[in-house]
């Protein structure tokens, strides 16, 4: 597979994002946007290409929150469209361990499966199936809390619900994208004091 770093244009974005988004989410009042942690992202990716935006140094939130759409799927002989947002342990500069939420178009056509996964440097050792797909230009809201120790809760849509168990600390954000288009419009940093 290519691997190329696609350069992203991000903007920060204050109070009118924070009304926005908690229209997206019904629980608004657990979660508090921390400032200057609001981020719009365009990751517009060639097909058999890779492209991907991290964020660094989160010590200061526990949660965050997007509202995911994928507007174009891309055909390549070899690799399926693929999207996810992850949490992450970096060291280094590199990836060590990661949990996050993948968008996959398995038949290479509408609609998206979605699926829970942690990996463990480059091995796979856990995943969940979603019973929510979404089809092309579909807004999905995703709520990610770390507020516990090993603990990771994921909310997909409105009440979907998942509890994942990891054995190391996160301190990077990561957004993937291949052979398609993802927009996360916007993805905000956050502090939760509950559970979503």
């Amino acid at each position: 597979m290519k691997k190329w770093l696609i350069v992203l244009t991000v903007f920060v974005s204050g109070t009118a994002l924070t009304q926005d988004l908690a229209a997206s989410f019904p629980t608004a009042q657990s979660f508090v946007p921390e400032a200057n942690q609001s981020f719009y992202l365009d990751l517009d990716t060639a097909e058999g290409a890779f492209s991907q935006w991290r964020h660094d140094d989160i010590s200061s939130v526990s949660a965050l929150r997007a509202v995911v759409r994928v507007p174009i799927l891309r055909k390549d002989r070899k690799w399926l469209p693929g999207f996810a947002i992850w949490l992450q342990k970096t060291e280094a500069g590199e990836i060590k361990n990661r949990v996050g939420v993948q968008l996959v178009a398995p038949d290479k056509k509408p609609p998206l499966m979605i699926r829970l996964v942690q990996y463990d440097g480059k091995n796979l050792v856990h995943t969940e199936s979603s019973s929510t797909t979404i089809g092309l230009d579909q807004n999905l809201a995703i709520e990610i809390v770390w507020v516990k120790p090993h603990t990771v809760t994921i909310k997909i849509g409105d009440a979907e619900i998942h509890n994942l168990s990891i054995g190391w600390s996160v301190n990077s954000v990561g957004v993937t994208a291949s052979t398609g288009q993802m927009k996360v419009d916007p993805l905000v940093l956050g502090n939760s004091h509950e559970n979503p």
